[in-house]
């Protein structure tokens, strides 16, 4: 059991949820919307030897209702289905999951849904944020008091890509913005969470990026020297040092991140200790998380860095971070 996964990045697709996207038109990154049960993803850990799995909404998640009340009614729906799901006896302790909150646009239905997050539900792991609302990026001023609410609960933010608005929206007019756009996402909206200082306003929120950090442990360097620009420094009252020790502060999981180019990368930019095991079930499909399996097992048993991220210390990883801004009961 010490050995068995905790999977920090596996969606849930319930019936409400799904009811919604369909009457808005369905996902406009372009991806199809797979088929999901709870069931079907205890077969999928029980096939990985997961022992514990933290499910979430993926994108485009509620923003789709809009930043109304129909946003609101979604998210609230939302947190009622995992709350009733993951505490069900007969998961035996199988599932967790990070709360769902509405468009950040709609700010004070924001801070209402994770006032009853942590003080009336206080079922959640932590909350999944999205990385654009709108036209805005999250350290965008108009968020403020949002990381300001999530600091006071010392919350862990599960930071999942969104869609990017460009042009033309997908790469050889077929694929979808998952494959090339969600990486680049993850990327902007970790540079501006440290740029705008909001990391660093925020000392007690944790923040998970998605698919290892996308190209940010190959870009944070380029932002980083950036500031050695007097004049980018000066604008943005911030200096390379901060900057380095706020990257530092960032979790990564391994969804669909397993080649050794992706798993070299992440540790030559992140603490081993900051790296935790994700499948990204059900949107890659079993067969591509079988693959992803081999070819990290390989890394592990065959290359000299293959300890640093042994399922042993995955799992020691996510139990500490877990555990660390627990509501309730802890994972053991």
């Amino acid at each position: 059991m010490s050995a068995q996964r905790i999977d920090t990045h596996i969606h849930a697709l319930p019936p409400v949820y799904v009811r919604a996207l369909e009457a808005a038109g369905g996902d406009p990154s372009g991806y199809p919307t797979p088929d999901w049960t709870l069931e079907a993803a205890l077969h999928s850990m029980d096939a990985l030897e997961t022992s514990v799995g933290i499910l979430s909404l993926s994108t485009p998640g509620v923003p789709i209702a809009g930043t109304g009340e129909a946003g609101r009614k979604l998210a609230r729906d939302m947190n009622h289905y995992f709350g009733n799901s993951t505490t069900k006896c007969k998961y035996n302790n199988r599932f967790g999951f990070f709360g769902v909150l509405p468009d950040w646009q709609d700010v004070n239905g924001t801070l209402d849904e994770l006032d009853y997050l942590y003080q009336e539900q206080k079922l959640c792991n932590g909350v999944t944020v999205y990385t654009t609302y709108g036209d805005k990026l999250l350290g965008d001023k108009h968020f403020t008091p949002i990381w300001d609410r999530l600091q006071q609960y010392k919350a862990l933010v599960f930071l999942h890509p969104g869609v990017l608005a460009v042009e033309p929206q997908f790469v050889a007019s077929v694929l979808p913005q998952p494959i090339v756009d969600y990486p680049i996402a993850t990327t902007r909206a970790a540079v501006d969470l440290v740029m705008t200082q909001t990391v660093r306003r925020c000392p007690d929120v944790d923040i998970i990026l998605s698919h290892a950090g996308g190209t940010l442990p190959f870009l944070a360097e380029r932002a980083i020297g950036s500031l050695a620009v007097p004049e980018i420094a000066t604008r943005l009252g911030f200096d390379m040092v901060k900057a380095r020790d706020d990257f530092s502060r960032f979790y990564y999981d391994t969804a669909l991140s397993a080649s050794p180019a992706q798993l070299h990368g992440l540790l030559d930019f992140a603490d081993p200790s900051h790296i935790l095991f994700g499948s990204d079930f059900p949107y890659a499909p079993q067969f591509a998380i079988n693959a992803q399996m081999a070819r990290y097992a390989a890394f592990v048993a065959t290359d000299q860095r293959g300890s640093d991220l042994s399922p042993e210390k995955l799992r020691e990883n996510a139990l500490t971070l877990l555990n660390k801004h627990a509501l309730k009961k802890k994972i053991q």
